[in-house]
């Protein structure tokens, strides 16, 4: 399995982040809800969630944060899932397979 700090494992995790803020940013919009609204329903910054949204955070966050988000979108148990699903296929779509699947896939042919 490739280290985190391989180079396609990081540009893999980079295009996943870039993803899951533009997907919150959809939903955000289509909700009508500005930065300052979102920040009101989720309790976190609006100048985070727009570092979030742009893909422009310097530090790691946690996932609950990003429950806390995805939660104050009203998505249920089941919309969570689809929504990291669709994550999951828009950055396939922009970079091709995670770097550990195509390993995985290697190894089970040699």
């Amino acid at each position: 399995m490739k280290s985190r700090n391989d180079p396609a494992m990081q540009r893999y995790r980079e295009e996943y982040h870039r993803c899951c803020g533009d997907l919150v940013r959809q939903f955000r919009i289509e909700k009508g809800w500005s930065l300052e609204d979102f920040s009101r329903e989720t309790g976190i910054s609006a100048s985070w969630l727009r570092r979030f949204e742009e893909n422009k955070l310097t530090t790691n966050y946690s996932m609950r944060l990003q429950m806390q988000m995805v939660q104050a979108l009203c998505f249920g148990v089941m919309e969570i899932h689809q929504f990291y699903k669709h994550v999951d296929e828009m950055t396939e779509a922009s970079v091709g397979r995670p770097p550990w699947l195509i390993d995985n896939e290697k190894e089970g042919t040699s």
